[in-house]
């Protein structure tokens, strides 16, 4: 009686304990748009340069997983431009070869919205994951102009304004982040970029051919995106690039699995010798 008593808790009393759940990287497709006005040379240079490096600190902890495609501005004839669509860091930097430095007009906003395939009979699509995390990283001196911008796209047959932008953004739950110098600039982008989860950081620090200045400034940026990556998720858990595998029960809760199970049969078969005697 006290052996089947002593079985009876050992099959009954076996708490089985579900695995931690363990949450896939973060998937993160980010587009930087970029201002191909004359002054923006250096800035074009040290992102091809340094793309490496910042994608080394995004992905090296593996939280994220992340991919980029490039968008040039400026031009007049062509504004906004794909330079290429989502790639890793080395085909980036290739593809980053492509930016020019011949442009006199910024629509920003309307760039933005380029990047997130909202123009009115957009031809060239990015192929964003549908369970990823939308970034976009503006890098311009410029405040957006022209205020109508809509001889170079529209939305909605609408001119792309701060207002227009704020809902596009909105309506891919899509982060903002701008690396911007000159205080007009700063005024016309800062409130959607921290309207949308997003930073505004010197681009003075990434304007120059001091590879320490840059080299500090791209470390200290992509820890920054990393940890907004990562507080994009706390804010937003059940959005698709959030959202938890599936739970995998650990090597030592299966052990205790298979103990439990066995002591249940040993215990029925206890239980029909001792109903025989």
């Amino acid at each position: 009686m006290n052996l089947k008593k002593l079985l009876s808790g050992l099959v009954f009393g076996t708490a089985i304990v579900a695995a931690p759940v363990h949450a896939a990287p973060i998937l993160s497709d980010i587009v930087f748009v970029v201002d191909e006005s004359g002054s923006m040379g250096n800035v074009q240079r040290n992102l091809r340069t340094n793309i490496g490096l910042f994608a080394s600190i995004l992905t090296g902890t593996g939280q994220v997983d992340a991919q980029y495609g490039l968008v040039g501005y400026g031009d007049r004839g062509v504004s906004p431009r794909m330079l290429t669509d989502f790639v890793d860091a080395d085909d980036f930097s290739t593809a980053a070869n492509g930016l020019r430095t011949n442009g006199g007009t910024e629509p920003g906003y309307l760039a933005t919205a380029f990047a997130l395939n909202a123009l009115d009979g957009q031809s060239d699509l990015f192929s964003f994951r549908s369970n990823a995390v939308k970034n976009i990283i503006i890098l311009t001196d410029e405040p957006n102009n022209p205020n109508n911008s809509s001889y170079y796209g529209t939305v909605g047959g609408a001119n792309v304004n701060s207002s227009v932008l704020d809902s596009i953004l909105t309506d891919n739950n899509a982060l903002y982040n701008g690396v911007l110098r000159n205080s007009s600039t700063i005024e016309s982008y800062s409130s959607l970029i921290t309207g949308h989860g997003g930073t505004v950081f010197n681009l003075n620090l990434f304007n120059t051919t001091d590879t320490d200045v840059v080299t500090a400034f791209v470390t200290d940026f992509a820890n920054k995106k990393l940890q907004e990556t990562l507080d994009f998720c706390d804010l937003n858990p059940t959005d698709p690039a959030c959202l938890p595998t599936q739970d995998v029960p650990e090597s030592g809760t299966l052990g205790l699995l298979s103990l439990a199970l066995g002591g249940l049969v040993f215990r029925r078969r206890l239980s029909k010798f001792t109903a025989t005697a």
